[in-house]
């Protein structure tokens, strides 16, 4: 074996590498509370109008006690969170106070973090009027209900839209 063969032979042995750019962890602000509240006042209205509406609609009376009424608010309940959260990651209550329900990382609420966050909601409720999530929410420093613990997501201020965007790229050179 000559020198150069051998010392090719022998030369140093290293791994590759890829550089990347390490982003770092994600701080999303939990929502102010006062527009959090505002923001569920605003969709109880809703909720509860539409409900009304069902019950009329079908000549029953709204103040019956009643499995179908109560069963009727429960559907309208979940469907109306569920829906708007999943696809626009807010319920119309949160998008006039400019909330909007994000996931740890910060992306918009999946179907499957809304349908979960919304199945614990009537937990939330207990023993009346969200008194359950209201405690949890006051308890924990990132604002947190039951349902946002399960399916892992935050209520938070929707970003300001910026009045002054960056121009568009060229398209057609």
């Amino acid at each position: 074996m000559t020198k150069d063969n051998h010392d090719h032979h022998h030369e140093e042995h290293r791994d590759p590498t890829i550089e990347t750019l390490v982003t770092p962890p994600v701080k999303i602000p939990p929502a102010p509370l006062q527009k959090r509240f505002a923001a569920c006042c605003v969709d109880s209205v809703l909720v509860t109008g539409g409900w009304l509406v069902l019950i009329v609609i079908q000549g029953k009376n709204p103040f019956a006690l009643s499995l179908v009424n109560d069963g009727y608010l429960a559907a309208i309940v979940l469907l109306y969170y569920f829906l708007f959260e999943g696809l626009f990651a807010s319920t119309l209550g949160k998008m006039i106070l400019h909330l909007r329900v994000v996931g740890r990382n910060g992306d918009q609420c999946s179907f499957t973090s809304s349908l979960l966050r919304n199945l614990i909601r009537f937990i939330d409720w207990l023993p009346f009027f969200y008194l359950l999530g209201f405690a949890l929410i006051l308890g924990s420093k990132n604002r947190l209900r039951l349902g946002d613990r399960l399916a892992g997501t935050i209520v938070t201020a929707a970003p300001e839209k910026d009045i002054n965007p960056p121009p568009a790229p060229f398209l057609f050179h």
